[in-house]
């Protein structure tokens, strides 16, 4: 058991110190009581063996609660199957008055104790109260989903009462592995793409970092854990038959939808972006558009004259400049009282009624008309002859990616290069 006291150390010339405090736990260490006789241990009728452990009910009192554990050991007829038994039954206490465990409710303790020994869930919960001040909304979401599944997860294996500090890498590799090989969505029986996980990898390892940051645990286990390798499964590109296809369809079924599918392709926006829009933003005299994107603030963007035609019918000159331009009214109206990820996933569930009668499977998506467009740009401009260096120049302004190297890889993810006919280069010939 832990010192309460504190205790001071010097070297032997006494020309330093240092002091340090052992904070008391709330229980002992669990013991195997093992009766004898004559010195050995006994499996008599009336030999009782036990495990056993001492409690504080106070937090800061003494130890003055006795729990005995029995389950089946007496049962066992020989001394080396009940020590057997009852090491096993003490691993198996250990373990969870360590995960917080409190014997006398039959409940994990869940009240914070101090800044200094901060329990799994409440520190998490902390960590994110401070991610609240200085991230998006939509961050948070994304933030706050990945967290609650990670808590589901802590609940169910018994580690939301357990000290943050003796929450290692040991123990989140098991729910990296329960994500990679166990979890099942259960609305659609899939397992997690490669994306999804390393997205809540991503949203942990910034709570656990934030942590680290506030001095309650010593390191960042999480931003060390490899991603996982795969190649994302989502939002693939269309080819012009099948765009031409889905055209079709939506004008039939759900023609409000061409002006969100527009929008993706002509300013290459992003669902949120789009629902964001409120009429101010649109400038028609000066054919521009004010979009808050991800990255930045503000961002504006060219209204190019394949866009137009959607400007004119969605009618936005007499309503007010707060509306919002894309609404589940099909029409302009104050969408606030709803979230922005509510609002995406109304348009999302609309795509998704057309493109399942369709045919087209999970990894596709709105999105895949964004995706469609950056390649279609990207192939005319080679097309046109001109070298890719060039080609990725001209395009980072009107898909407002920030470097060459951002633009580099998202076409690496989502083309497949072929070559040009090089049979000029060869000398052979059979």
């Amino acid at each position: 058991m832990k010192k309460d006291e504190n205790e001071t150390n010097g070297n032997r010339n006494g020309h330093s110190f240092f002091e340090f405090s052992m904070k008391k736990k709330r229980y002992s260490n669990p013991k195997i009581y093992i009766p004898r006789k004559n010195g050995r241990p006994s499996v008599s009728a009336k030999s009782r063996w036990h495990v056993y452990f001492y409690w504080r009910t106070e937090k800061d009192g003494p130890l003055d609660k006795l729990f005995t554990f029995r389950k089946d050991i007496n049962r066992l007829k020989t001394p080396a199957e009940r020590n057997a038994a009852a090491k096993s039954l003490q691993s198996a206490l250990q373990v969870a008055l360590d995960r917080g465990w409190n014997p006398l409710t039959n409940t994990t303790i869940e009240e914070r104790n101090s800044r200094d020994s901060m329990l799994l869930k409440e520190a998490l919960q902390f960590s994110y109260k401070i991610l609240e001040s200085s991230k998006s909304t939509a961050t948070l979401n994304g933030y706050n989903f990945h967290l609650n599944k990670f808590l589901e997860w802590a609940k169910i294996n018994g580690y939301l009462g357990m000290d943050v500090r003796k929450f290692g890498i040991d123990e989140f590799y098991q729910f990296f592995d329960y994500l990679r090989f166990e979890y099942v969505n259960p609305k659609t029986g899939d397992s997690l793409s490669g994306t999804s996980i390393n997205n809540t990898k991503r949203s942990l390892s910034s709570l656990f970092g934030t942590l680290k940051k506030e001095r309650i645990i010593a390191e960042n286990f999480v931003k060390d854990i490899p991603k996982v390798d795969q190649e994302p499964v989502n939002n693939k590109a269309f080819t012009l038959k099948e765009l031409e296809q889905i055209k079709k369809a939506v004008l039939k079924e759900d023609p409000y939808l061409i002006h969100i599918i527009r929008f993706m392709m002509y300013p290459l926006l992003r669902v949120r972006e789009i629902c964001r829009l409120q009429v101010k933003d649109i400038d028609s005299e000066l054919s521009m558009l004010k979009v808050k994107t991800k990255t930045e603030v503000l961002s504006y963007r060219r209204i190019i004259k394949k866009l137009e035609p959607s400007i004119k019918e969605l009618k936005l000159e007499n309503e007010p400049p707060n509306f919002h331009v894309f609404t589940n009214l099909d029409q302009p109206k104050d969408w606030s009282d709803a979230t922005l990820k509510s609002r995406t996933d109304h348009f999302g569930k609309r795509f998704r009624k057309i493109k399942d009668k369709l045919g087209f499977g999970r990894e596709y998506g709105l999105y895949s008309f964004r995706h469609t467009a950056i390649l279609d740009l990207y192939n005319s401009k080679v097309d046109d002859g001109l070298p890719q260096q060039q080609i990725l120049f001209e395009l980072m302004p009107i898909t407002g990616h920030k470097s060459v190297a951002g633009i580099k890889n998202y076409l690496r993810h989502h083309k497949k290069s072929i070559p040009a006919d090089h049979s000029d280069i060869y000398t052979i010939d059979i």
